[in-house]
């Protein structure tokens, strides 16, 4: 559970495993997956892992994939996780077994349902895909760049409606997605809230570095990478101006060669890659950080800074659907020139600080505990269930 979508997935699965009886298929590279086996293990009661290997970004194989996908009807995500042998394994399992449900995790592992029939479908959208791509296309200032997302937005807009389509009802993860999708005149659409672990993510009492930042998410998602670079390019100059000694330490995955070769230059900034444990780091530093200018969905990050009572810089987009109020919570920021006024204000008010942490930790501990966000996605299942069963008798 090393990004957002897998934290959910997983924290999810931990409670339904005791209300169903669930088959989980998945890929897995090894050896690098095989460790968690036992973990995964207890999220199911029965585990198919299905051998995968997947393209590194940017290397000829990744590009030489991004190149055919210019040419194709479906989106590049859509295509690049797309796994024959899960396909194979998932027939050969509905045909050998009949399933009240059978639940698609992700947008991008839908091409694989297309061919699936005798039970009801159900797919989670951890985010609104075409967002993303969109946001690229606004952001990005290269005009090749700028002709690729405005392609790839198109073509994952007019994917993610026929899909949703496809299946007999969808889960989103906001009523902002909801909404989104309803405006499609998708029918069947539900939402859950965002949760988090409150007794894992917890205040803990680690030396905090006097004028430091944290950041933590998966550096091999794009809006991830592209928050950091837009840090590093157009506030962190403004703090430093100010603050000299002001540090920022990038937690998370696969970080790119190119974010690695920009960080190079800037001294102040360490990335960690992988980490076991991010607690440590989020409660060493002074402030955490969300400076995404692209995404959709609900961001488990800024529940999990809260749930340990750190005090939360944001962007409006960085706590998109989540319900948070300035100032109160934490502080949203969108403008460079305001980020950075934040950030200096925060490093030296620690009453201002104090007050966020108490607000942030109270809220995400009243309302986001997992076990309630699994049970409405329990009785989403249930509801999708009898939808199929009406749909059957109807036909």
């Amino acid at each position: 559970m090393d990004t957002g979508g897998k934290i959910r997935t997983g924290k999810i699965l931990e409670q339904l495993k005791n209300m169903f009886d669930i088959t989980l298929v998945s890929n897995v590279e090894s050896p690098e997956d095989d460790k968690y086996f036992d973990q995964i293990n207890t999220l199911c009661t029965q585990f198919h892992p299905v051998p995968w290997k997947e393209a590194k970004k940017y290397t000829f194989k990744f590009y030489l994939k991004l190149f055919r996908s210019l040419f194709s009807y479906y989106p590049f995500t859509v295509l690049n996780d797309y796994s024959a042998d899960i396909d194979a394994a998932l027939r050969r399992l509905t045909s050998e077994k009949r399933f009240d449900l059978l639940v698609c995790d992700f947008l991008q592992s839908s091409l694989v349902f297309k061919r699936l029939s005798g039970a009801p479908t159900l797919l989670f959208e951890h985010n609104i895909e075409a967002v993303i791509p969109r946001r690229h296309f606004e952001t990005s200032q290269n005009l090749i760049a700028k002709i690729f997302w405005w392609l790839q937005w198109r073509r994952m807009e007019r994917y993610e409606i026929e899909a949703c389509r496809m299946f007999t009802g969808t889960v989103t993860v906001s009523e902002a997605d909801k909404k989104y999708l309803k405006q499609f005149e998708i029918e069947n659409v539900f939402d859950i809230p965002t949760g988090v672990d409150i007794d894992y993510f917890a205040p803990r009492e680690d030396q905090v570095k006097k004028n430091s930042l944290v950041f933590t998410g998966s550096m091999d998602w794009l809006p991830n990478e592209d928050a950091i670079q837009f840090f590093i390019r157009d506030i962190l100059p403004r703090v430093k101006q100010q603050m000299p000694d002001v540090t920022l330490t990038v937690v998370g995955r696969n970080p790119s060669r190119r974010l690695l070769n920009e960080i190079n230059s800037h001294p102040e900034v360490t990335i960690t890659g992988r980490v076991d444990d991010v607690r440590s780091y989020i409660s060493s530093h002074t402030l955490y950080i969300i400076p995404l200018r692209i995404g959709g969905g609900t961001r488990i990050k800024a529940y999990e800074a809260m749930a340990m009572g750190k005090a939360v810089i944001s962007t409006q987009l960085g706590v998109e659907g989540l319900p948070v109020r300035h100032g109160e919570q934490l502080i949203i920021a969108d403008e460079p020139e305001q980020f950075a006024s934040d950030i200096v204000r925060l490093f030296g008010d620690a009453a201002a600080r104090a007050k966020l942490e108490s607000g942030a930790r109270s809220l995400v501990q009243r309302h986001f505990g997992w076990k309630a966000v699994a049970e409405s996605f329990a009785d989403i299942c249930r509801h999708v269930v009898q939808l199929g069963r009406r749909e059957q008798c109807q036909i």
